[in-house]
C-alpha cells in the first residue's frame, strides 16, 4: 500500500514513480594490525628505537611481497643514499656498519628505512675514530637484493660448522675488545655463544644408562668452544660494571663446563665482592688460589678489597643499630608514665563492708553486737 507521501508524488508526476536506490556506505578496509616491537625495542611515532636508544629506525617504504628473513651470513645488496650504486656486504662482516646490520635483520628485500645511529653502532668494524661517544650518522638504507641460501641457521649446521662460526665470532670479539669497543665485543661473544647452546642427546634409552659415544664427544667439543667465549663475555661485562650479568656467565662455566676453571672462579669472586656476597667471594678466590698458586698475589689484592668492604659494611650496620636503638629509646611509648594530680583524683577506691567484728571461741563462733557486755554472774555452757 502506498503511503500518503507516495500517493501525492504519484499524482504530481502523472503516475510515473521512480524508486530511489538506497544509499549504501562503502565498507572500510580493515586497518592493518600494528607490528609489535621485538624484545628490547620501543615503538615511537617517529619509528622504532633499538639497542637502548643507540639506533633509531623509521620505515620509508615497505615491499608488498614479504620474503624470508635476513640473518647472519646473508649476503645483501644495499644502498645508503637514494640513487647510489648498489654495494654488497655480508651480515656480520667488518664492512657493514653495526646499526645497518641490526636494521637489516628487521627488513625485507625492497624495504627502505631512515636509520640514525650513535656511538659504536655508527661504525663498521674496519673503521676507527677518535671520539666514538660523540659520533652520530644517518642513512637512507635500502635492501635491494639478498643471496638465497646464505643465512646461517644453527639448527641446520653440523657441529663442526657451528664451532667454526662461533670461533670466527670470538676472534672478532677479541679484536673489538683490544680496541676498547666493549659493546661490539660483547655482541660478538653473545652471538658466538648462541651457536653453542644446541647440544646432542647423549642417552640412548638403553638399559644400564649407555650413552652415545659420538654425542658425548661432540658435546665435549661444544663446551670447550663455549668456555673461552663465556669467559671473555664476562670480562666485557665486568669492564662495563654489569656485575650481576658477569657473575652469571662465570657461573655457567663453573656449573656447566669446568668446576675447577681458575679464571671463572677468580672473576666470579671479583663480581661477588662488588655485589656484596663477601663470603661466597672469599670461597671462590681461595679456591682459585689453591688451584693456581701463580695468582696468589692477585687473590691477595682482591681479599684486601673484600676486608675493606666488610669493614665498611660492619660500620654501616653499627650505625644503623645505633640509630635504631636511639630511636627506640626516644619513643614516647617506651617512657614510664608519671601519674598526675588529675589521675590521682580519678582513682576510685572502695572498701568492702565486712560487717560487725566476730568473736571466735574454740570451734564455736559467736557474733556479738558492739554494745554487748558480759555479766560476771553469767555462766556459759560447758564446751
Amino acid at each position: 500500500m502506498l503511503s500518503g507521501d507516495d500517493l501525492q508524488r504519484l499524482l504530481e508526476t502523472g503516475g510515473d514513480v521512480t524508486e530511489e536506490a538506497p544509499v549504501v556506505e562503502a565498507e572500510k578496509a580493515p586497518a592493518e594490525p600494528a607490528v609489535a616491537p621485538l624484545a628490547g625495542e620501543a615503538s615511537e611515532e617517529t619509528g622504532t628505537v633499538l639497542c637502548d636508544g643507540a639506533v633509531r629506525m623509521r620505515s620509508l617504504k615497505r615491499s608488498p611481497e614479504r620474503g624470508g628473513r635476513i640473518g647472519d651470513g646473508c649476503s645483501i645488496g644495499y644502498r645508503t643514499q637514494e640513487g647510489d650504486p648498489l654495494e654488497e656486504a655480508e651480515l656480520g662482516s667488518e664492512r657493514l656498519p653495526w646499526a645497518l646490520e641490526v636494521v637489516a635483520k628487521r627488513m625485507q628485500v625492497g624495504d627502505v628505512a631512515e636509520v640514525v645511529a650513535t656511538g659504536e653502532h655508527a661504525l663498521a668494524d674496519e673503521e676507527t675514530v677518535a671520539d666514538v661517544e660523540g659520533l652520530e650518522r644517518r642513512w637512507r638504507f635500502e635492501v635491494a637484493t639478498v643471496a638465497a641460501g646464505t643465512c646461517l641457521d644453527k639448527f641446520r649446521l653440523s657441529v663442526d660448522e657451528r664451532i667454526a662460526a662461533a670461533d670466527r665470532l670470538r676472534e672478532r670479539g677479541n679484536q673489538m675488545l683490544k680496541q676498547g669497543r666493549l659493546l661490539r665485543a660483547g655482541d660478538y661473544y653473545e652471538r658466538g655463544s648462541s651457536f653453542m647452546d644446541v647440544i646432542e642427546a647423549e642417552d640412548m634409552g638403553m638399559p644400564g644408562g649407555k650413552k652415545d659415544a659420538k654425542a658425548v664427544a661432540n658435546n665435549r667439543r661444544i663446551r670447550e668452544c663455549q668456555k673461552p667465549i663465556l669467559l671473555n663475555w664476562a670480562l666485557v661485562l665486568m669492564r662495563r660494571k654489569r656485575w650481576s650479568e658477569a657473575e652469571r656467565k662465570c657461573a655457567e662455566v663453573i656449573l656447566d663446563i669446568d668446576s675447577s676453571c681458575v679464571k671463572a672462579l677468580f672473576r666470579r669472586g671479583q663480581c661477588q665482592i662488588q655485589l656484596g656476597s663477601l663470603e661466597d667471594a672469599k670461597k671462590d678466590l681461595q679456591k682459585a688460589r689453591d688451584l693456581d698458586a701463580s695468582i696468589a698475589d692477585d687473590v691477595e689484592k682482591e681479599l684486601v678489597k673484600l676486608k675493606r668492604q666488610q669493614k665498611a659494611l660492619d660500620q654501616q650496620d653499627r650505625g644503623w643499630a645505633q640509630k635504631a636503638l636511639k630511636k627506640g629509646l626516644a619513643d614516647e611509648r617506651s617512657k614510664p608514665k608519671q601519674p598526675t594530680a588529675q589521675d590521682e583524683d580519678d582513682i576510685d577506691c572502695k572498701v568492702k563492708d565486712r560487717g560487725p567484728p566476730e568473736l571466735r571461741c574454740g570451734v564455736d563462733q559467736f557474733r556479738l553486737p558492739r554494745t554487748m557486755s558480759f555479766d560476771a554472774g553469767l555462766s556459759l555452757p560447758q564446751v
